[in-house]
């Protein structure tokens, strides 16, 4: 072990009781399935608000996503910081979740506001509210995700604690990507700008109560780490040293693009390419969330035999070829079936990838912890963060590009065989580029089910100084 600890005569022991109930399992859960409606929220739904109902261009569209991520370079690792240095009787990371839910719930509802204003005047209250929504989704979501390794150090109950996450958080997604369209008939009455904001308010409401119950639920059981004494500088340092980490921030930036590129577009696919309506729309996002949440359980059963890290390549792998075979099927109205069995089948493998990457994401953060001496969670899933969010930019931003490029215009009749083409595209031909890219990066991976129960001795038989 490369012994670069910072000494401060501290003693940070691991040896914590971190055998977590259900219920624990299921309040940590819910900390992300809030977070999930706040992002498909922003994945599934936001891009096509913009253009079709609050009416900007996608070139504007893009270059709003863009930009903002400017403020993240400077916002998340800040926040990172915050939460590790945070003391309260609540702990270090849990009490973000009772500090921001309601004004994190409150902007969510800005955001899918349409206001009678000017159009200069909406652009900016485009950018003000996607901000705001920006930095609070960091404030909570930062201390969320650094509160795995406070409640448990075990492996098998991080990967089961993220099971219970990603199959309630696609339970969340189904509440969003199925609901939605549905509450914006009923409530807007006609008026879709009036179904957005009162439907998101619903939502933002079943956000807040899950991120509260994330907050009374669970227990952060770990002593207080080094990081108060040491320095910003210092902080970068240990980040660097963490080349586990340094490969996990570049597999967020890619996996979250697999995701964002296909979500980003569902609806311009549903909509343009299958010609579904509200009742469609809806049974398509039930069929991707239920199979979300198929994975997510079945993935736990796979870990137990196969390593972590060999499921995660060849999972990529099988989803880069399924991806690219589905460019070669038929699209059109015809063939809505056949497009409902293949994103169930092709859900349920994609339903691995993320307990499968934030479980290893976890693992590197522990592996910083054995490799330096010093815990960093909160800093490590800060920048963690950022790369997702980068991802989120780019995803809109490719988006975007190929709708420049294949001259979309809202509307039914005004779609091309081009533009219908460019929309396929982003559903099969991208992600299985990104998906093959993952898979390449995974090779690289050290954190192995042996690995990690090496470290997991040497953190439970040495104290660190």
């Amino acid at each position: 072990m490369t012994d670069t600890r910072i000494d401060s005569g501290q003693l940070v022991s691991p040896e914590i009781n971190d055998k977590l109930s259900i219920k624990e399992k299921i309040g940590y859960g819910l900390g992300d399935a809030g977070g999930t409606i706040i992002t498909f929220l922003i994945g599934k739904f936001l891009t096509f608000f913009y253009t079709d109902i609050f009416g900007l261009t996608p070139a504007v569209v893009g270059t709003l996503f863009v930009v903002l991520r400017i403020f993240d370079a400077i916002t998340d690792p800040m926040m990172g910081l915050v939460a590790d240095r945070t003391r309260s009787k609540y702990g270090r990371f849990r009490p973000w979740q009772l500090w921001v839910a309601l004004p994190l719930g409150m902007v969510v509802v800005l955001t899918f506001t349409v206001p009678d204003l000017s159009y200069n005047m909406k652009l900016v209250w485009a950018f003000g509210t996607y901000l705001m929504l920006s930095i609070g989704y960091t404030a909570i979501n930062v201390p969320y995700c650094a509160l795995i390794n406070s409640m448990t150090t075990k492996r098998e109950e991080v990967i089961a604690c993220q099971t219970w996450r990603f199959a309630l958080c696609g339970i969340a997604g189904l509440m969003v990507s199925a609901g939605l369209p549905y509450l914006i008939a009923s409530l807007g009455q006609g008026n879709t700008a009036q179904g957005y904001q009162y439907g998101v308010s619903v939502l933002a409401l079943a956000a807040i109560a899950m991120f509260l119950c994330c907050f009374y639920w669970v227990q952060e059981r770990t002593s207080s780490s080094l990081m108060g004494q040491v320095s910003l500088r210092q902080t970068f340092a240990l980040v660097k040293q963490n080349d586990q980490l340094l490969l996990m921030l570049l597999m967020s930036f890619v996996i979250i693009n697999c995701f964002n590129i296909r979500g980003g577009s569902y609806m311009y696919f549903i909509t343009y390419v299958l010609e579904g309506k509200v009742g469609y729309s809806s049974l398509f996002f039930t069929s991707l969330a239920m199979s979300s949440i198929l994975g997510a359980m079945v993935v736990n059963r796979v870990t137990r035999k196969f390593d972590a890290v060999k499921v995660y390549y060849y999972t990529n792998l099988f989803l880069a070829a399924a991806a690219l075979l589905m460019w070669f099927l038929p699209a059109s109205p015809a063939w809505q079936t056949l497009w409902l069995v293949i994103i169930f089948t092709n859900g349920v493998v994609l339903g691995f990838t993320l307990p499968l990457h934030f479980s290893i994401m976890a693992f590197a953060d522990t592996y910083g912890q054995w490799k330096t001496g010093v815990k960093t969670s909160g800093f490590n899933f800060a920048i963690n963060l950022f790369c997702i969010k980068m991802a989120w930019a780019s995803g809109a931003a490719m988006i975007s590009l190929v709708l420049v490029i294949v001259a979309y215009r809202p509307g039914l009749e005004n779609q091309t065989a081009f533009s219908l083409q460019g929309i396929t595209a982003l559903q099969t031909f991208l992600p299985a580029i990104f998906h093959l890219l993952l898979a390449l990066l995974v090779r690289r991976c050290k954190l192995t089910s042996d690995t990690m129960r090496t470290i997991r001795l040497e953190l439970d038989t040495h104290s660190v100084r």
